[in-house]
């Protein structure tokens, strides 16, 4: 890698960058001139409308109410307290008045029970009829409490001793620099991330979709350089941009609130702060903004990377600046704090950093942990992206156009594999339809729900495959397994049980609120008779999720990458399709060795019977737990102590020598 090529390229890249009117327009001209004015627009709109409705008189009337004279006189004696005037007026018909909005509201009254109701009657709809009614509300309390003192005096008792027993105020121990801290943590994050990916996006759609619009892309990869220079050019440029979007936006943004706070210093007593404080989370804040830049940038130029126009990719990109906007949300949410767990998770770790260092809370430790997270994933993301420029066939490949199922069926092809595109479409609609119809189904139709969200998910991946006329035998693996594939399925079962186990009672003692919420589930779903859960829960499973995941998704896989990633991808994306926190490791490692055995028989039907066996003996076991306790104690009750620890260093030992045989049953021939 030669630092002087970069430093050329990167001067180009920027030179090119500036070059587009666009980019200029989003990275200056909107920051410098189009926050100011909006907020200083909505300042002034806000301030008119306010005193607008300080000033005007709202009209409303008394309907058959004896005490309407006296109400009236409390009205004008506590005018000053009330947020508006009201101007009180005669009406025979109050709720004509009130639907011709003559009326804003009015007051009736009715005897129950020896007592005087009082209902207020507005309309919902008009804002100036419900400013009205809150008026009312307040001066019917107000004369309520003077009736109140007048029967206290009456009874010859002490109105402050029985009305007022005791005294109580709230008295804020917060300075205002806190106060203000704890309001500016939860605004700027949503603020700076926003501006980042702002920044970044333009620059990024232009480096990678504009260069592959205007016939460049090809030239540059001409060049006496490596790919790598390339891309590490191309990812400094759009850096530096996004960091200089974003730090004149807030540069902007911080003006336009420093109107507001001279506009509104004058209205509110004691406004005043030590600015200086505030130093240190700024400088901080500013360190982790050029950090957090360089991961939108790799993350923008990954997904912008696959598009063939400028206009597709900003289609791919809208969805990734809306997960990082709504993840900014995070700082939002009082109960969520930054933790070990969360500072390692991409935009929220930053947005409770930035809430912290605002509230004056120094976690050095935890602040380093965000910066490497950070820094982490940024390089991880620019290795992706180095991968795809050195693979030909991903650079220049299709991308996410070739989602077959948007095309008429009468032009498809017959026998055709479906691609990247329309996997991860059959994934999102999959989980939608878990998620709603799912849900739905299980929740007004109990167990024969789960049966409807089994059927769901057998049923997607064979339509859509139908749909696009793919080759189900190659997609999905349609062959006969043989002995050997039969044979090669319980080996990996008894190894792959045995493992899991273990692995699953480990995982169980450090999350043992997730491993217990998930085990009350489960009892609910073995109350129904035993048949018909092993058919619901192990039968349906075999087959739609073998058809789904080490079909549909590996099948695809398989073809598009090197056969190890796909086996850890289709496991990865197994894992997360049970939502569950104690079951991702032990599902993706099931989903792994399924995935394993498909690829070397060649035939899905070794993986279903896998499968089968797998859920029907676990269901087995929890159906019949306490008469298992009984006959086999050390396996039933798995925890670190005395001989237990052998127990599990035996079952691994087995577990890993039944692999190894099925590995080697299912040996291809050469």
């Amino acid at each position: 890698m030669s630092t002087k090529r970069i430093k050329s390229l990167f001067k180009r890249e920027l030179t090119d960058i500036f070059r587009d009117k666009k980019t200029l327009i989003m990275m200056v001209l909107v920051p410098l001139l189009l926050y100011p004015l909006l907020i200083v627009a909505m300042t002034l709109i806000t301030s008119a409308v306010m005193s607008d409705q300080e000033e005007k008189i709202y009209k409303a009337a008394f309907y058959q109410v004896e005490e309407a004279e006296r109400i009236q006189d409390v009205l004008k004696e506590h005018e000053e307290e009330l947020s508006y005037k009201l101007k009180i007026v005669e009406s025979e018909n109050p709720e004509n008045a009130l639907v011709e909005k003559e009326l804003n509201a009015y007051v009736t009254a009715e005897e129950k029970e020896g007592r005087v109701f009082y209902s207020i009657h507005y309309l919902s709809a008009e804002t100036d009829s419900v400013t009205a009614a809150d008026v009312l509300y307040d001066g019917l309390e107000l004369f309520r409490e003077e009736l109140r003192k007048e029967a206290v005096e009456d009874s010859g008792l002490d109105e402050n001793v029985v009305l007022y027993p005791i005294n109580y105020e709230k008295t804020d121990m917060s300075s205002k620099e806190e106060s203000m801290g704890s309001m500016l943590g939860s605004i700027i994050p949503f603020l700076m991330i926003t501006s980042i990916c702002l920044g970044a996006m333009y620059p990024a759609i232009d480096v990678t979709a504009g260069e592959r619009e205007r016939g460049t892309l090809e030239t540059l990869l001409t060049l006496p350089v490596t790919n790598f220079e390339l891309i590490m050019s191309k990812f400094l440029a759009v850096s530096v941009i996004a960091c200089t979007s974003a730090f004149l936006n807030i540069l902007s943004m911080m003006a336009a609130f420093g109107f507001m706070f001279v506009f509104f210093a004058e209205s509110v007593q004691n406004l005043s702060f030590d600015f200086a404080t505030f130093v240190p989370a700024t400088l901080f804040s500013i360190v982790i903004m050029l950090v957090f830049a360089l991961l939108v940038t790799a993350v923008c130029m990954c997904v912008c990377i696959f598009a063939k126009s400028f206009k597709e990719a900003n289609n791919y990109i809208t969805p990734v600046l809306l997960v990082f906007m709504f993840s900014s949300y995070a700082g939002m949410l009082p109960d969520l704090k930054l933790t070990a767990a969360t500072a390692a998770v991409p935009v929220i770790n930053v947005t409770l950093l930035i809430k912290d260092l605002f509230s004056f809370q120094y976690n050095y430790g935890l602040f380093a942990v965000v910066l490497f997270c950070n820094v982490a994933y940024s390089l991880l993301t620019v290795m992706v992206l180095g991968r795809i420029y050195n693979s030909e066939s991903v650079l220049f490949a299709e991308g996410f156009t070739s989602v077959k199922i948007f095309h008429k069926r009468s032009e498809m092809k017959q026998g055709q594999l479906p691609g990247y595109g329309d996997l991860l479409l059959l994934l999102c609609i999959l989980i939608l339809g878990i998620f709603y119809v799912g849900s739905f189904a299980t929740v007004k139709l109990g167990f024969a729900g789960v049966f409807v969200q089994q059927l769901l998910i057998l049923l997607l991946p064979v339509g859509y495959g139908w749909y696009v006329k793919t080759d189900f035998k190659k997609l999905f693996s349609l062959k006969a397994p043989g002995v050997k594939g039969v044979l090669s399925a319980l080996c990996f079962f008894v190894g792959g049980f045995c493992l899991n186990l273990v692995l699953s009672s480990v995982l169980s003692m450090f999350l043992k609120d997730s491993s217990e919420s998930l085990q009350k589930q489960f009892d609910v779903l073995l109350q129904a008779p035993f048949p018909a859960v092993v058919i619901v829960m192990a039968v349906l499973p075999a087959i739609g999720e073998e058809l789904m995941f080490r079909g549909f998704t590996f099948g695809i896989m398989k073809v598009k990458t090197k056969p190890a990633a796909a086996v850890l991808m289709t496991g990865f994306i197994f894992g997360c399709y049970h939502f569950s926190l104690v079951k991702l490791i032990p599902t993706a490692f099931l989903g792994c060795l399924l995935a394993v055995l498909v690829y070397r028989t060649g035939s899905i039907f070794p993986a279903m019977l896998m499968h089968f066996a797998n859920n029907f003996v676990s269901l087995f076991v929890s159906k019949y737990q306490e008469q298992l306790e009984d006959r086999f104690p050390a396996l039933m009750n798995l925890n670190f102590g005395g001989s237990q620890v052998l127990v599990f260093a035996g079952m691994v030992v087995v577990g890993a020598a039944f692999l190894g045989l099925g590995v080697w049953i299912s040996r291809k021939k050469e």
